[in-house]
């Protein structure tokens, strides 16, 4: 069962393309592993550039399964699985099933997204 309103925004964010707010939420110097990249993404400018190429392809995202967990008082860790409908090549539809890693940290009274690991399923 999926319940967590961080995860949820990014979802909503990112199946909008809105490439600023998507970024806004990772840490200054944040870390992202890419669905659909092979490169260590550290830091607010190399993030948008993965989000830039991504977001192009239009992706709708939905979350399938994850599991929360919170460690101490600051920290937030959603695990699981979602799907992207991305358009590809040739601006087909197709779906993508990835799974996923987010480390989120409590800044103030919001969460920002320390780390994020993204792969596509085997």
């Amino acid at each position: 069962m999926h319940t967590n309103k961080e995860l949820d925004k990014w979802i909503s964010l990112v199946s909008v393309q809105d490439i600023d707010s998507v970024v806004d939420l990772y840490e200054e110097e944040g870390l992202l592993l890419g669905t659909f990249s092979d490169e260590i993404r550290m830091g607010k400018e190399k993030i948008r550039e993965y989000f830039k190429y991504f977001l192009a392809q239009k992706p709708k995202a939905s979350v399938v399964d994850s599991v929360t967990h919170m460690i101490g008082d600051d920290i937030l860790v959603a695990n699981g699985f979602y799907d992207f409908e991305v358009l590809d090549d040739i601006q087909d539809t197709k779906i993508v099933h990835a799974r996923f890693t987010f480390v989120f940290k409590l800044k103030a009274d919001s969460f920002t997204i320390l780390s994020h690991h993204s792969s596509v399923m085997p």
